[in-house]
């Protein structure tokens, strides 16, 4: 008989979400994202608080038009963005390394907010959930 084996889709210590979360998000919600985004059942309330509320550094925080995945791409690749991205979202794509522009467009077509890390700790793309849609880049300068 074989063993039951169950995967999980989310990556605890993922260097792009501790870096993501140590750097963009406000320091009084710091630890329960750390503590939440490796729990498979905690961590829908955090992807799902990035659909409705911005627990982000503002002065991290530049908003820009929300256009097009290869537009958005060609912003985040003149700020140091390279080839993969790491998407933290409430999407099939959640956890997962993806080249850029698949990652942005998997966001995109989400519709729910979601962070596309570029540079783990220092470039990222939130997309809020739309409507209304507001896009952020994050960035430590």
């Amino acid at each position: 008989m074989k063993a039951k084996q169950t995967a999980i889709e989310a990556t605890p210590n993922s260097t792009h979400e501790v870096a993501f979360v140590e750097t963009f998000v406000v320091p009084d919600k710091r630890s329960r994202y750390l503590e939440f985004l490796p729990n498979p059942k905690r961590r829908a309330e955090i992807l799902s608080r990035w659909n409705h509320f911005f627990d982000f550094i503002p002065e991290r925080a530049t908003q820009i038009p929300r256009t097009s995945a290869s537009e958005l791409a060609q912003v985040l690749r003149r700020r140091g963005a390279g080839r993969l991205a790491y998407v933290i979202g409430d999407s099939s794509s959640d956890a997962r390394e993806l080249p850029l522009e698949d990652a942005i467009e998997s966001a995109l077509a989400s519709g729910w907010g979601t962070v596309v890390s570029c540079v783990p700790g220092r470039l990222a793309l939130y997309l809020q959930e739309f409507p209304p849609g507001a896009t952020f880049i994050l960035n430590l300068q």
